[in-house]
């Protein structure tokens, strides 16, 4: 479900572009980016669990 975050504020941030409202817009494709950039983080720091 977590996973999902990252479009549903990315998917705001596009309805705010088209409306016109720059600066709800800009705050969340920031906020997109920040939240992309931590899983990238969790992910690449975890041990990878893979069953063989």
């Amino acid at each position: 479900m977590i996973m999902m975050l990252p479009f549903l504020t990315g998917t705001v941030a596009v309805w705010f572009g088209l409306q016109g409202k720059r600066r709800p817009c800009v705050t969340f494709w920031l906020l997109t980016l920040l939240i992309f950039a931590a899983w990238c983080q969790y992910h690449m720091t975890s041990p990878l669990a893979l069953s063989l």
